[in-house]
C-alpha cells in the first residue's frame, strides 16, 4: 500500500508551508483561497510523488 495524499489543518499556513519547503525540499503550488469562507490551502509535492495538503480556515483555534 502507498499513501499518495494526506491533508492536515494548521494554524499558520505560510509558516507550515515554508517549513516543509525548507526542511523536506517540498514544492508548493500557488495556493488556493476561497474568498467566501476564507479557507486557504497549499498542495506540497515531494520527490517520491507523495503530496501533503496544508489547510487553514479562520474559525480554527
Amino acid at each position: 500500500m502507498r499513501i499518495e495524499h494526506i491533508a492536515m489543518y494548521v494554524n499558520d499556513l505560510e509558516k507550515a508551508k515554508n517549513f516543509f519547503v525548507h526542511y523536506f525540499n517540498a514544492a508548493a503550488n500557488e495556493g488556493y483561497h476561497n474568498k467566501v469562507t476564507d479557507f486557504r490551502s497549499y498542495f506540497l509535492s515531494f520527490d517520491d510523488g507523495a503530496r501533503l495538503e496544508l489547510m487553514t480556515k479562520p474559525q480554527m483555534n
